[in-house]
């Protein structure tokens, strides 16, 4: 399962997210819908980053919004799941939507929290790996379905525009510059603390 580990804080998600929508081979959808309400499609920049908005029952704000690209022509018609909910454990809720498919890519955003910034991330199914998943759930259509090619060629360029976007990196995960920012600040970039590992700025 190819993926793409990254450091970038709300801000530095900004010009990903403008190339992304841009770039327009991908329609955009939140993972997961609010208890009883519809699954959220997302048209820009700013809808994306208006989710960090949104908080826990603790009152936090979110630190992680999570996505998933449909690669338009590379898969069968986008339709969100509904899932069945337990009431008595969700508040009364019955229901919810979740984005589910063989061949959806995942774009994880993270925002610093308190405790230090966690890594964004990307990642999706092979074509190998979804074959040997998908008699454990049969309910989904066969991932022969899938054009994974082309999601493998989308996927690439995703995370090519990553590391373009970078200006350092820890171990092989790239750092965007406002996370570069916090990290001179003594800001955590989780796992990974300024006091006991080495952040590398890109060559030129």
């Amino acid at each position: 399962m190819p993926n793409c580990d990254f450091y970038a804080t709300a801000q530095d998600h900004a010009p990903l997210l403008d190339w992304l929508f841009a770039d327009g081979m991908c329609r955009v959808f939140e993972l997961s819908s609010q208890f009883e309400a519809p699954l959220k499609e997302f048209h820009s920049t700013e809808e994306v980053l208006a989710e960090f908005e949104r908080v826990y029952t603790n009152g936090r704000q979110w630190h992680t919004v999570h996505l998933q690209l449909y690669v338009v022509g590379a898969g069968p018609s986008f339709v969100p799941k509904r899932v069945e909910l337990d009431p008595e454990q969700c508040n009364g809720a019955k229901f919810r939507y979740e984005a589910d498919g063989w061949g959806l890519v995942q774009l994880y955003l993270s925002r610093a929290a308190p405790d230090g910034l966690r890594n964004s991330h990307t990642n999706h199914f092979t074509a190998t790996g979804a074959g040997k998943w998908a008699p454990v759930y049969q309910e989904k259509p066969s991932p022969e379905e899938w054009d994974f090619k082309k999601i493998a060629a989308f996927s690439t360029r995703l995370n090519r525009q990553i590391k373009k976007l970078s200006i350092a990196k820890i171990g092989s995960r790239a750092v965007f510059p406002c996370a570069v920012e916090l990290w001179n600040e003594g800001v955590s970039l989780l796992p990974f603390n300024p006091a006991s590992t080495q952040l590398t700025l890109n060559r030129n």
